[in-house]
């Protein structure tokens, strides 16, 4: 009887060990989304990467960077939290320097940035590497034949900005900018936040700083607890339609090591602009 309870044990541990292995697992995969508009004359792929927390994903995120390479996009775009204020930044810093040699970036900032304490010396550096940094601006870029305008606007805990703006402020004049002729996506790191951005003309807001509600009930819970929104989030990750007709897209996140993750891997997200009447 001993012999047999002990085997049962044995059996249950490593089906629990199992279990946490499967629910727990980092491995990142890409999700992907399709946002159709009459604007859009041709595809754009656009790569969203957000709250990375300089996690590793091999020597120098040399993984980060195949899986970026395997999508061909034509944009990548950052949404805060890339590097962290409790973890060495040094490997990431140079995965921004290869991935912006290698296609158009634009980045704005999150708030462990700004925990850093060294948000403006960011900036620079990233700068420094090609990168567009967005505090309160748009600008438009041209793909082959189609236009698209992108702004951004700063974590709100750091401002006001060099121009005295406040958060409010910086979205204020990037939606001025826009006159609706032309596909304007919108970078910001807050998710919870959305009531601001349904008052703009954005057709689209990317953002993350959620990073998933931490943990997943399958079919059940999109999110356990999220920072800014607390415990079962609305908005955890996913897309989601706003009151002004756009859509917000809050990833996922691709941070490991600093919270557990349960059945909510890190996402690399791609979002594709398609013309209507295109098969999707």
């Amino acid at each position: 009887m001993k012999r047999s309870n002990a085997i049962l044990l044995a059996l249950a541990a490593g089906g629990a060990a199992a279990f946490a292995h499967y629910a727990m697992n980092e491995k990142m995969l890409l999700r992907t989304y399709t946002i159709v508009s009459e604007k859009i004359k041709a595809p754009v792929k656009i790569i969203q990467i957000s709250d990375l927390h300089s996690s590793k994903y091999g020597k120098n995120c040399v993984e980060l960077i195949k899986a970026v390479k395997d999508v061909s996009p034509d944009v990548i775009v950052m949404t805060g939290d890339i590097l962290d204020n409790r973890a060495p930044n040094g490997e990431c810093f140079r995965f921004l320097r290869k991935i912006a040699s290698l296609y158009p970036c634009y980045y704005v900032s999150g708030n462990h940035e700004v925990y850093t304490h060294l948000a403006d010396e960011i900036k620079a550096e990233l700068i420094s590497y090609g990168i567009r940094v967005l505090d309160g601006e748009t600008d438009s870029l041209k793909i082959g034949e189609q236009n698209i305008v992108i702004g951004g606007v700063s974590d709100p805990i750091d401002l006001p900005d060099k121009h005295g703006r406040l958060w409010e402020d910086q979205l204020a004049d990037c939606g001025r900018t826009l006159d609706g002729s032309k596909f304007s996506v919108l970078l910001t790191h807050r998710p919870e936040l959305i009531s601001y951005y349904e008052e703009t003309p954005f057709d689209l807001v990317l953002c993350g700083h959620a990073h998933g509600g931490q943990a997943i009930i399958p079919k059940l819970v999109n999110g356990i607890y999220a920072p800014h929104q607390g415990f079962f989030p609305k908005y955890a990750g996913g897309e989601y339609v706003m009151a002004n007709g756009g859509k917000m897209i809050v990833s996922r996140g691709l941070s490991k090591y600093v919270r557990p993750r349960i059945f909510n891997r890190p996402e690399l997200v791609l979002v594709t602009l398609m013309p209507s009447g295109e098969d999707r």
